[in-house]
């Protein structure tokens, strides 16, 4: 029995033995498959725009997005995300990039955008919103954002403004989500909504001053009062979009009358301006 185990033992550690000697694995950087046909100094101002966009942010503004883009969200699979991709034309790009900045771009500073925005920003003529199936101006995933151009011809300023807002919640969305450390909020600006963080019951209809009262932030143009509250992760998002739509006269009344929407007001607001962020001017004002 002995002289099994000998043997055993002398296997083992020459089996331990290749394994220290085996050549190290080797893998060839490949690059992203779009970087090739980037060049800033091009004729095309859509390549020329999203080739500066890639080496001025270390981050992709995508206008040709196949599944590869958005499918697999590097931990996570979106099966249920569908696109139409827009239209191949250089001016109806052109216009969508325009869109774009004049929405949410160039309310952010080039050191914002390089450190706080999604990996990819996609271009779409057309989203369903992977929860419910329905038509969507953005969607968010861990790394990339999509946000639809068709209507954008189409769109009253009132319209830009309610979607420039939803495109800044989205942004936050992440912050929140993902960069718990950014803004380094206090817990007592959680701790007032914590028990009803992701409470989801479309069914049970609440004022809007009900939630007013826990300190949860409604969209100013919502046409329900279903109870869809935010994640803990959202909720920076949802306050950011509140804050963008509602003129400043309502919010001075709401922060009146309820303290628990005083108390994340003035915990938000600080901490925004402690980072450089006035959320006045993030308002979509054309």
């Amino acid at each position: 029995m002995k002289s099994y185990q000998f043997i055993l033992i002398i296997l083992l550690g020459l089996s331990l033995y290749n394994c220290d000697k085996e050549d190290d694995i080797i893998v060839d950087e490949v690059p992203y498959k779009r970087v090739h046909m980037y060049d800033t100094n091009s004729s095309n101002k859509v390549i020329k725009f999203i080739s500066q966009y890639y080496y001025t942010y270390d981050h992709f503004l995508i206008t040709d997005p196949d599944s590869s883009d958005y499918l697999y969200n590097f931990s996570s699979k979106n099966e249920l995300l569908e696109i139409t991709p827009p239209e191949q034309d250089e001016e109806h790009l052109w216009k969508g990039i325009e869109f774009l900045k004049e929405l949410l771009l160039d309310f952010y500073s080039t050191d914002f955008i390089k450190s706080h925005f999604p990996y990819s920003i996609i271009l779409v003529d057309e989203m369903a919103d992977p929860v419910f199936g329905l038509p969507a101006n953005c969607y968010t995933g861990r790394y990339f954002c999509c946000v639809t151009i068709q209507d954008m011809d189409n769109m009253s300023p009132e319209e830009k403004a309610f979607y420039s807002a939803e495109l800044h919640e989205a942004i936050w969305f992440q912050i929140g989500l993902y960069e718990e450390n950014f803004l380094d909020l206090p817990d007592g600006f959680f701790t007032i909504s914590f028990e009803y963080y992701n409470y989801n019951n479309l069914f049970a209809l609440w004022p809007r001053e009900q939630h007013y009262k826990i300190g949860i932030a409604r969209n100013k143009l919502e046409q329900w009062e279903a109870t869809w509250l935010p994640t803990k992760g959202e909720d920076v998002g949802t306050w950011i979009r509140f804050l963008i739509e509602t003129p400043d006269d309502e919010i001075l009344e709401i922060i009146n009358t309820y303290e628990a929407m005083r108390t994340k007001y003035e915990i938000l607001v600080k901490a925004l301006e402690r980072v450089g962020i006035d959320y006045k001017k993030l308002r979509y004002t054309k």
